[in-house]
């Protein structure tokens, strides 16, 4: 599956793509493929410390979304 959001990174706004399978039990084999910035792709210069946390905010974020979709 695959989701995008808007979140803050080093207080400016990104898009963030994010890709993952999931099943009855959770999430898992979850990805941040992209991450853009005015138009451009900086995924590649991020550190893995950031990269890790933008997928646990995906996961968040995006279970965030189901919960208020079903409230």
């Amino acid at each position: 599956m695959e989701w995008n959001y808007t979140t803050q990174l080093e207080g400016q706004d990104v898009i963030v793509f994010w890709w993952f399978e999931a099943d009855e039990v959770g999430i898992y084999d979850s990805e941040v493929k992209m991450v853009l910035y005015k138009g451009i792709d900086v995924l590649p210069i991020l550190s893995e410390e950031t990269i890790y946390e933008l997928d646990a905010r995906s996961m968040n974020e995006y279970e965030a979304n189901l919960m208020e979709k079903w409230a």
